[in-house]
């Protein structure tokens, strides 16, 4: 294992440890926990983004409705917003 450490002001230890202290669980615990957690969005965020970036031609389609009007339907279009 290594040791991973940071200072915190005293408000933000004061609330961590009082939650560590309400879920039962040591502030190592619950660190390693969140380094985890943090670590996983990491991971996904970086395959979804890989899946973003691969070529994705959006298929008109067409579906008749009422009276066989064609109405144009786009599939497979994604949107991305930053």
């Amino acid at each position: 294992m290594k040791v991973v450490g940071t200072k915190l002001d005293n408000s933000d230890y004061e609330r961590f440890e009082k939650a560590c202290l309400n879920e039962g669980i040591s502030k190592s615990e619950a660190l390693r926990d969140l380094v985890k957690q943090y670590c996983k969005v990491c991971e996904d965020n970086k395959a979804y983004s890989q899946d973003l970036e691969q070529e994705v031609t959006p298929k008109p389609t067409v579906t008749l409705i009422e009276d066989n009007k064609p109405i144009p339907v786009m599939t497979n279009a994604r949107v991305i917003s930053n």
